[in-house]
């Protein structure tokens, strides 16, 4: 069901939730201010959220929940706070163990029910947890007291934060036993130290959560169902329409959608939509109703930029036709309108367009410069990889530069050959992160593609009755456009589950 920002305020709670999870509403600011401005209805249903028994979602929106429930310092957070700490791996984060605090003396009884029900292994981190919260409690005390008997440093670490003065003489005991440990020694100094000095009232942290959030987000357009996004061709927010219509560029589509986009480019009223509309059926400019579409935009449409450039890119892949190349060349002319000829050049693999990157590559104008980085790769210009280099310090194009480097770079390429390569990359660009890494691996399948070569970092995965896996659900996290698609279908998250 599709729901605008102009209905969130008249929607319920948990159902803009469920289109949240679905990725049918974009998690921005005015998603945010319509939760917010409603505590107890969005409390509820962020308790129902918590405690499970729903249909896996497309969306994992444990880290919004998470932000959401920070801002009521509430008792009905608590059950999933611990649900949290139950998951919570090797460590457990600074933010659930504030979260928790900010809570205070209602989060003491699950906790201890917590303690009970854990391994014993596990015990001392929720002991560390209780001492937190600024509550005494002769129970928590006697958790503490225990667990110094079993590990004094453990237990000097959580006694210093319980900050209870009566336990002074109690460590100062165990300060005289652990003379021949001063590592443990020096922990139970310091818990005394503590125990010496008034610890201030706990203060709920205020946690600003719209700079966590942007201001607007699309649905993710590019991972729900075809279905789903043609619902918002014919929503009122062009924008929406724009970013529907868009998604379907450099996918696979049928019919139906070719036959939705035809009407879209044809008959909207804003030229960007109908720009968007033709850039997303160049997928389909082999077909002759297509193209002859898509050259009488480039003809009638010259004094609608938007509407205009959309055709140029979407008729990248056929450069020969007469009129393109002029297009294109006549679109490079003018700086405006460099960054979509450039586009349209590399798309198009016509060799006759490498003369025109390398003096592009440094240019002011970050949509210029970043086409010519990814023409780079995309042509592939092999002579131009080391000027991408110093780019992988540039934060605006870092993410391009490093997997057009990648395509580009003169070096073998074999199976074998491009670990190598990944590790020299890797040094080059002074390290790489997480979703970095994937990157470039993507980008190394396709150069071994493009030798004849199955790719070796995400080969095609088989499946039992040829159905394909079901993806996990994504993570919220920021993703780049040209980063693998978190869900681990090996595609990048353009192609497969981005936004």
């Amino acid at each position: 069901m599709m729901i605008l920002p102009a209905q969130f305020d008249s929607t319920p709670v948990a159902a803009l939730l469920e289109a949240a999870g679905k990725g049918l509403i974009g998690f921005d600011h005015r998603l945010l201010k319509s939760l917010l401005s409603r505590p107890d209805e969005t409390l509820a249903a962020l308790a129902g959220f918590a405690a499970g028994g729903r249909e896996p979602q497309l969306l994992d929106l444990t880290e919004q929940a998470f932000d959401l429930f920070r801002q009521f310092h509430s008792a009905e957070s608590l059950p999933f706070y611990v649900s949290l700490l139950k998951q919570r791996g090797e460590a457990i984060p600074d933010e659930l163990v504030e979260a928790l605090a900010d809570v205070g003396a209602p989060a003491v009884e699950p906790l201890l029910r917590l303690h009970d029900e854990c391994e014993e292994d596990d015990r001392a981190d929720v002991v560390f947890v209780l001492a937190t919260l600024g509550v005494h409690d002769e129970r928590i005390k006697e958790l503490i007291t225990g667990t110094l008997a079993r590990d004094p440093y453990e237990g000097a670490l959580a006694a210093g934060l319980y900050c209870d003065p009566s336990m002074k003489p109690l460590i100062a005991e165990y300060i005289a036993r652990c003379e021949d440990q001063p590592q443990v020694r020096t922990v139970l100094q310091e818990c005394l130290d503590a125990l010496n000095q008034e610890r201030a009232p706990h203060q709920p942290a205020e946690i600003d959560i719209y700079a966590m959030y942007p201001e607007k987000a699309a649905p993710l357009f590019e991972q729900i169902e075809p279905e789903e996004v043609l619902e918002f061709f014919t929503c009122a927010d062009a924008e929406y329409r724009v970013r529907a219509a868009m998604s379907f560029s450099d996918e696979e589509y049928g019919g139906a959608v070719r036959d939705r986009l035809l009407e879209l480019a044809r008959a909207d009223d804003d030229a960007r939509v109908r720009g968007a509309a033709w850039r997303a059926l160049g997928e389909r400019v082999d077909e002759e109703e297509v193209r002859a579409a898509l050259m009488g935009a480039l003809r009638s449409a010259r004094g609608e930029r938007d509407e205009w450039l959309g055709a140029l890119v979407g008729l990248a892949g056929a450069a020969a036709e007469p009129g393109v190349h002029d297009a294109i060349m006549d679109a490079y002319a003018e700086v405006e309108t460099r960054a979509a000829a450039l586009q349209a050049m590399w798309r198009s693999l016509d060799g006759r367009y490498r003369k025109y990157i390398a003096p592009n590559l440094r240019s002011e104008d970050i949509d210029i410069r970043r086409q010519a980085v990814q023409a780079v790769g995309a042509l592939p210009i092999p002579e131009l990889a080391l000027e991408l280099v110093p780019l992988f310090q540039d934060g605006e194009v870092r993410e391009e530069a490093l997997f057009s480097y990648a395509l580009a770079v003169d070096h073998n390429t074999t199976p074998k050959s491009v670990n190598k390569l990944y590790d020299m990359i890797a040094e080059k660009a002074g390290g790489l992160s997480e979703p970095e890494e994937d990157s470039l691996a993507v980008a190394l399948d396709r150069r071994l593609e493009r030798a004849g070569y199955e790719p070796v970092y995400f080969p095609p995965e088989e499946h039992e009755h040829g159905e394909a896996a079901v993806p996990e659900p994504v993570r919220s996290e920021k993703v780049g456009r040209n980063e693998p698609c978190p869900c681990g279908s090996g595609k990048k998250f353009k192609k497969c589950c981005g936004a």
